[in-house]
């Protein structure tokens, strides 16, 4: 790797490996040639046949990211090198446990990947010590094979806008900031709104219709009544359809029972520039306030962004 990308392994015990790039191999590990499944996020592509020897795409769907790469350990001795390899161990953790690879750019900034084992390391089984005691150079590598269960790189901070009715009962606002998504695959906002209030918020489709079933065009300014809430009522609206319910709130499941099911449609498609959109309130009172919340997802640990 060259000095334009530094990658760093962060540890489950939150030690700092740099092993690659700008300080690689400082703590004595760096990366070796060609990892595998570092850059573009693991997808499937399913087709029909259309008649004759054709075939019409039908969609697509990420996969689980099976990051493989070599690490190669060495120390000022043999008792160096054998330390640092254990603790290089232990930083991977057990299966139930998570690391995380982080990669920084001058450009686009630094972007994770969470990944935990997929299966137990290899040790000592590459390079001239085959077969040796490896001790005897100093020197050793560390096959790691993971498995992430998020399979995009992601920003730290998610981008945020909110809207406050400072005054009275009701009230709208035509210039609330959608953050948009700056990365090339889909995000899913989340919304958070506090009652007593009715709320009305936007659930664009930006495009994306006929990967919902829905005509084109048709629901280019969509938006979604949230059903009334209470005093003292605070909600989370989650549009990815990973999480068990899209409506959650601290005090139970009241606000989500009482929606029948309606649910938001439309994730944020990607490359999206930020865009102003309605956002409404009415049987509120003063204070009540609605923040979306946008991650920021993109395929590779660099590029690919607005």
């Amino acid at each position: 790797m060259s000095d334009f990308l530094r990658l760093t392994l962060i540890g489950v015990s939150g030690r700092r490996w740099e092993i690659s790039g700008p300080g690689q191999g400082r703590d004595g590990v760096e990366l070796m040639p060609k990892p595998k499944q570092f850059y573009d996020s693991p997808a499937e592509t399913f087709w029909i046949k259309s008649g004759g020897s054709l075939q019409k795409y039908q969609g697509f769907s990420f996969k689980r990211r099976d990051p493989l790469f070599g690490l190669f350990i060495s120390g000022d001795d043999a008792e160096d090198e054998a330390e640092i390899h254990s603790q290089m161990r232990m930083d991977l953790g057990m299966y139930d446990q998570q690391f995380e690879l982080e990669a920084e750019t001058t450009r686009w900034g630094i972007r994770r990947l969470k990944m935990r084992l997929l299966e137990d390391p290899k040790a000592f089984e590459t390079g001239e010590w085959e077969g040796k005691d490896p001790h005897l150079f100093g020197a050793s590598t560390l096959w790691v094979s993971a498995a992430a269960e998020m399979p995009h790189w992601y920003a730290d901070d998610p981008e945020t806008e909110s809207w406050t009715l400072t005054a009275g009962t009701s009230g709208s606002t035509n210039h609330f900031l959608h953050p948009g998504n700056p990365g090339d695959v889909v995000v899913f906002p989340r919304w958070t709104l506090n009652g007593p209030a009715t709320w009305t918020i936007c659930d664009p489709s930006l495009g994306q219709e006929i990967d919902f079933q829905r005509p084109a065009g048709a629901d280019t300014n969509l938006t979604y009544p949230v059903t009334p809430l209470l005093a003292g009522e605070h909600v989370e609206l989650d549009t990815n359809q990973s999480e068990p319910f899209m409506l959650t709130s601290a005090g139970g499941l009241g606000p989500w029972m009482r929606s029948n099911g309606r649910e938001l449609i439309y994730p944020v498609a990607p490359l999206t520039p930020p865009f102003e959109t309605t956002v409404s309130v009415t049987g509120a009172t003063a204070g009540v306030t609605a923040t979306i919340e946008c991650d920021r997802w993109f395929s590779r640990p660099l590029g690919v962004s607005l």
